[in-house]
């Protein structure tokens, strides 16, 4: 059975690209695909113990059979818009800037007594990085509108009290300064809109299929979530950061 595998984040360095593809005996799992990968690009043996498969969209355990014609993607560790009934809901991956007065105007009305903004920029640096001029997002378009949108589900099953939410999250390449993530959760009283906020971060940073990569003024750069040492070395065999 022929695989044709998507790969994302860092470890597309590894395959040689946003692609590969493997032949498998049917019946094949999960499980088998992963041996598969390791066989065909080793230096993804060290990776793969932190990497998900999702098959249609879905995230799946090694024991999960792989159907014929199935779309298949290789996820790295994450760095971290739909209408529904009840509180108005908005998600999705957006081009930043995020114009936040409307969306906070979209998910308040007159019953909002707190709203609750988390907005996420670039800065300059990261905790053992200096001199960062970029971060580079890059996502599984499909699986990440189709995660937003369960995260949005939960949260308004958790927090009852929500009026009005947003989940947003850039992509692309984004500058010093630029937003990365914007989350808005209005309610009837303050403490509540900040817990869902907060709840609402953690989980958008936990799963979302979203993956940040950081570029240094001299073109160096490092994928964040992938294990110390393997972005050193992908990029020591590429020309471009």
């Amino acid at each position: 059975m022929h695989i044709e595998v998507r790969v994302f984040g860092g470890l597309a360095e590894h395959v040689g690209g946003p692609h590969t593809a493997v032949e498998l005996t049917e019946p094949a799992t999960v499980g088998d695909l992963r041996e598969a990968l390791v066989a065909t690009h080793p230096s993804l043996a060290s990776l793969l113990p932190r990497t998900k498969v999702a098959v249609n969209l879905a995230v799946a355990d090694d024991d999960h059979r792989i159907p014929a014609g199935a779309e298949i993607a290789l996820l790295p560790p994450v760095a971290g818009g739909a209408a529904s009934t009840g509180p108005v809901t908005i998600t999705g991956l957006r081009e930043p800037p995020f114009d936040v007065d409307a969306i906070v105007a979209d998910v308040t009305d007159g019953g909002t007594g707190g709203t609750a903004v988390f907005l996420g920029t670039v800065r300059d640096h990261a905790p053992d990085l200096d001199d960062v001029v970029t971060l580079e997002y890059s996502a599984y378009p499909a699986m990440a509108e189709r995660v937003l949108t369960e995260i949005a589900g939960e949260l308004r099953t958790a927090h009852p009290e929500l009026r009005g939410l947003a989940l947003l999250h850039a992509v692309g390449e984004l500058h010093v300064g630029a937003h990365t993530i914007l989350i808005v959760c209005s309610a009837g009283h303050r403490a509540e809109a900040f817990e869902a906020c907060r709840d609402a971060l953690e989980r958008v940073k936990d799963r979302a299929p979203i993956w940040k990569r950081e570029i240094t003024s001299d073109g160096t750069h490092r994928w964040v979530g992938l294990p110390e040492g393997s972005d050193e070395e992908a990029s020591a065999g590429s020309s471009s950061p």
